[in-house]
């Protein structure tokens, strides 16, 4: 890990827990709170991988249950795991198509809800699931949604701007490029 990669994480964490328990609590009236860090944790898994992302899943769940939870490492475990599963498909797509990314983040938040439905109201005897889908999952996986259309990019935009972290892949894109450019001349003038 380059120490660009570690200060970006280390910022991105804290700047997003700071908006979404500060900025975002204001909006939560209308019952609509995005779930910023499991954007971050989705994203960093699907741009850098499994151990980055098990590292800010790990660190934003670990500040989400420090101030906001009984339970201690309850959502830094979750976060881990979400991680953990984002980053495995790391490798196999581009991260330039964000529709994949989109639906971990859908797949994640509806994970997160589903958890928190079971651990904090089933457990305690409330069973009143449409009263939980109408007034938090759905707004908030909405919300979430929405927001994450915008941020993913933006994430997108500063690893392959200021991060660039691995330059044997650089070069390896480079020389892809420069054999199928060289492949696409050669057919073009054999036709």
């Amino acid at each position: 890990m380059t120490v660009k990669r570690i200060l970006t994480g280390i910022v991105a964490v804290f700047l997003f827990f700071l908006i979404q328990s500060s900025v975002f609590k204001h909006l939560a009236y209308i019952g609509a709170l995005p779930n910023l860090l499991l954007i971050l944790t989705v994203s960093y898994g699907y741009l850098r991988g499994e151990q980055s992302a098990m590292i800010v899943g790990f660190f934003s769940g670990l500040l989400l249950d420090i101030f906001g939870m009984n339970v201690l490492g309850l959502y830094a475990l979750i976060y881990v795991y979400l991680g953990y599963l984002a980053g495995t498909c790391h490798t196999w797509y581009e991260p330039v198509d964000f529709r994949i990314p989109l639906a971990m983040i859908f797949a994640g938040d509806l994970c997160v809800l589903l958890l928190e439905f079971v651990l904090f109201f089933v457990l305690n005897g409330d069973f009143g699931f449409r009263y939980y889908l109408t007034g938090k999952a759905l707004p908030e996986l909405a919300a979430t949604m929405i927001l994450s259309i915008p941020v993913y990019p933006l994430l997108l935009w500063i690893e392959e701007r200021f991060v660039n972290v691995d330059p044997a892949e650089k070069k390896k894109k480079e020389d892809w490029n420069v054999a199928d450019l060289a492949e696409a001349e050669r057919k073009d003038g054999i036709s």
